[in-house]
């Protein structure tokens, strides 16, 4: 489910126990890989997707390991729950991050609150330069 604002999509995980009910969290990037270090992060959040540069080449995985990375601080989860999961070779790509817990909120608010996070995080990115 998403809010029609939102680029994000949140997608229920089948599961039992709808106490410990986990969702998905589909993020579409445009990567831009070779970056120098400053400019390392969250660019822009458009209508369509978001644009994250990252300092590693766009190979054997590294840009896609990098673009991982940033996404997990972004969110403060493992890295480990980060994913790519469509456009492995392409700059464009779906990111995942798996297994999240929403709590009480609802799927629209939550979705609203990881927004933010994304700008937040291309906000903090344009004060500290």
């Amino acid at each position: 489910m998403s809010c029609p604002s939102s680029i994000l999509r949140l997608i229920a995980n089948n599961t039992k126990d709808s106490a410990k009910r986990t969702y998905n969290l589909h993020i579409p990037c445009y990567v831009k890989p070779n970056a120098s270090t400053r400019r390392t992060g969250i660019t822009a959040v458009g209508t369509t997707r978001v644009d994250v540069s990252v300092a590693a080449v766009p190979r054997d995985g590294a840009a896609n390991l990098a673009v991982s990375q940033v996404i997990a601080e972004v969110f403060k989860v493992p890295k480990s729950t980060v994913a790519v999961i469509r456009g492995a070779k392409a700059r464009e790509k779906t990111l995942c991050i798996a297994d999240l817990v929403i709590g009480d909120e609802s799927e629209e608010v939550f979705l609203q609150r990881s927004m933010q996070r994304l700008i937040d995080a291309t906000e903090s990115k344009i004060h500290s330069k």
